[in-house]
């Protein structure tokens, strides 16, 4: 086992995105399941809308801290069923 991994956490595969919406370089295990992780602690560090619910502005906390969207998935759903 690498020394950098556990077993709640692996490397992020192509298609499975972080919860800013980036692709993920780390793939952990939470409470909420499993989550993407980019590195990068800026929450997408712009204002543009939502990746996975497309609400006009990502989300916050009370604090400004930048929140996942409830609606997150690892992999998005593509292909829209038509």
């Amino acid at each position: 086992m690498n020394d950098s991994m556990d077993d709640r956490a692996r490397l992020g595969l192509p298609g499975e995105l972080c919860t800013c919406g980036r692709q993920a370089v780390w793939v952990f295990t939470t409470r909420f399941g499993l989550v993407g992780s980019c590195g990068i602690n800026d929450g997408g560090n712009d204002v543009g809308p939502c990746p996975f619910c497309s609400s006009p502005r990502k989300h916050f906390n009370a604090l400004g801290t930048p929140e996942r969207c409830p609606q997150y998935r690892l992999r998005p759903v593509t292909g829209g069923g038509r």
